[in-house]
């Protein structure tokens, strides 16, 4: 039975599910910049969380969002006199040229926050009216205090919520013009005419959280299989989503099972566009460290320990990457009744235990080095060991 991590009770349990259907939105890339091994470690995570899903006899329907409707797109627009549909298409491409490197499978789609404003206006205007936002000056804010949870996913109470240290996942609103500084933004005024939109409050664009909460309501519906993203969005984007969603719909829960990936750091340091410490993709790929190696490197840290970048460490798997090659072409050992078949078994448990990557990529090379050896018939082994590869996005 596949089991994930609970943030909100704090365990490890089953999935929660409805049929064999599974829909899964993950937050994706602000392309006012290209993106950053960061970035990869969610996307490579939670695409072999799709590709184990289907594995294991689920439909998914994955849908990951272009978030181009922002303050960093708007500057960096204004900077390189670009317009945002040209910097967006430009950056995305990039970005779907490196997930491609890496063996990640496209979603279903990638809606642009763009092409849902007259839904979002209408999810607000909804929240006025059930008494859950309130206007100030052309600004739109939920007013947090209508609701007992707010702070859930966090496992905190509002006046934790309240000491929280400010990060560059928590974007900077006017405070002095809400109730309260926990009051998170749903529209504002914006003159930049690329991002200024009509609405009955000011001709403006959507805050951040709406959109999402938007894009999966219009898109999966009311309520989420899986909802995933970097473990930095938990507050306030995901809580704001939780807040918003069950706000206008009733359908509680919003998501069924949330799935956060840890940052991976350099130096102790997150890695971040803001930070400035970027390394990315293309920058490895140049220095002849291929897609898999990557991979292999990335699932090697559980998706909620993150991972400290080490580039030694990264180098260290082009040999296990070599060790898979050679397996495949090794003369193995006679038959032996599928003795392969345990090994299934433990790559299948290791992945139902909250996708447990660094176990089943041990599975994976102790069948590799047992082919090595002779001890394992290559007629069921190697079949075997390029299928549970392909599982984790090895490609061989």
């Amino acid at each position: 039975m596949l089991k994930v991590f609970d943030p909100v009770k704090n365990i490890v349990r089953p999935i929660s599910t409805n049929d064999n259907n599974i829909s899964m939105y993950v937050c994706g890339v602000t392309p006012y910049d290209v993106g950053h091994l960061g970035h990869a470690l969610t996307y490579v995570f939670f695409d072999t969380v799709k590709r184990y899903l289907e594995f294991s006899g689920f439909q998914v329907t994955h849908i990951q969002n272009i978030t181009d409707i922002d303050d960093g797109m708007i500057l960096k627009s204004k900077e390189v006199n670009m317009t945002i549909a040209d910097l967006t298409e430009k950056n995305h491409k990039i970005f779907l040229d490196e997930m491609q490197n890496l063996n990640v499978l496209q979603p279903d789609s990638f809606p642009l926050s763009s092409e849902f404003i007259p839904q979002i206006v209408e999810n607000i205007s909804q929240l006025i009216n059930k008494g859950f936002a309130y206007e100030n000056a052309g600004h739109v804010f939920f007013d947090h205090s209508k609701l007992l949870n707010f702070g859930h996913l966090l496992r905190k109470n509002v006046d934790e919520i309240r000491n929280l240290e400010k990060t560059d996942t928590m974007p900077d609103e006017p405070d002095e013009l809400k109730k309260d500084k926990l009051d998170f933004l749903l529209w504002q005024p914006e003159i930049f005419k690329e991002a200024s939109f009509d609405s009955p409050w000011s001709l403006g664009r959507p805050g951040w959280h709406i959109e999402c909460s938007t894009m999966v309501n219009e898109i999966l519906g009311e309520q989420v299989t899986i909802h995933g993203g970097g473990y930095d969005l938990i507050f306030p984007h995901h809580e704001c989503e939780v807040a918003q969603s069950e706000s206008l719909t009733d359908s509680k829960p919003y998501c069924q099972n949330w799935m956060h990936v840890n940052a991976l750091s350099i130096n102790g340091e997150k890695m971040s566009k803001s930070l400035g410490n970027l390394i990315r993709v293309s920058d490895l790929l140049q220095k002849d460290i291929d897609g898999n190696t990557i991979r292999m490197y990335l699932l090697s840290h559980h998706y909620r320990a993150g991972v400290d970048y080490n580039e030694n460490a990264l180098y260290a798997f082009l040999s296990k990457h070599e060790l898979l090659q050679q397996a495949l072409i090794a003369p193995g050992g006679p038959p032996d009744n599928l003795a392969i078949q345990p090994f299934r078994n433990s790559f299948m448990n290791a992945m139902d235990n909250d996708f447990n990557t660094p176990q089943a990529l041990d599975i994976i090379y102790e069948i590799a080095s047992l082919i090595l050896d002779g001890k394992l018939d290559t007629k069921t082994a190697v079949p075997t060991l390029k299928e549970l590869c392909n599982v984790l996005g090895i490609v061989l």
